[in-house]
């Protein structure tokens, strides 16, 4: 089921809805009951993958941060 948000045009209240695709959208605001409401676009979520987040770790040089990243400072030499 998509989450839409809404806006009502009367009283501007923000508010979101999880609309199954064969229901009909919210016919009224849940705060003022106004029937002008205004669907916001939204930006869709990042999808979850098994694969870890590609990085530019090579594996000989400093640590690169990701959470599966075995190296420490403390075990890479200081550069001189």
């Amino acid at each position: 089921m998509p989450l839409y948000e809404y806006t009502c045009r009367q009283c501007q209240h923000t508010f979101e809805q999880l609309v199954p695709s064969m229901a009909h959208e919210p016919t009224t605001c849940p705060q003022c009951q106004s029937p002008s409401l205004e669907r916001l676009i939204g930006l869709p979520t990042a999808g979850r993958s098994a694969a870890p987040a590609a990085t530019n770790c090579q594996g000989d040089g400093p640590p690169c941060g990701a959470p599966w990243c075995g190296r420490t400072n403390a075990s890479w030499p200081a550069a001189s």
